[in-house]
């Protein structure tokens, strides 16, 4: 029994559904990519102890379809709501937190226009 296509159909479902619409902006392209992503619950890094100023920020994790972008590289721009219904915002791209068969999860930081 073939179950791609079930697979294909849940994931398209789940990113339909919980999904917010993003703008993908990668260093070498002239024109955005418009798709949606997924918000993951924001997670917070451990830091090792005895240092005297610790920082437990939440690491923003956004997930995107790898049908939708085959690469997100570093430094990429995102432009996505925190959530549905807000302002888009514009984010950076730290790093690859995982890589999917069918999605990859991004690291972003808050993205500020140093141009303003």
């Amino acid at each position: 029994m073939n179950l791609g296509a079930l697979k294909t159909l849940v994931r398209d479902l789940n990113f339909e559904c919980h999904g917010v619409p993003i703008s993908v902006k990668r260093p070498l392209d002239e024109v955005p990519i418009v798709t949606r992503g997924i918000w993951v619950l924001p997670q917070t890094e451990s830091l090792p102890g005895g240092t005297d100023f610790q920082r437990h920020e939440p690491v923003r994790v956004l997930a995107i379809s790898r049908d939708a972008i085959s690469s997100v590289p570093r430094g990429t721009v995102i432009l996505a709501p925190e959530r549905a219904g807000t302002l888009d915002r514009s984010w950076r791209v730290e790093g690859v937190d995982r890589m999917e068969a069918d999605h990859v999860r991004v690291v972003l930081v808050p993205a500020f226009d140093l141009e303003t």
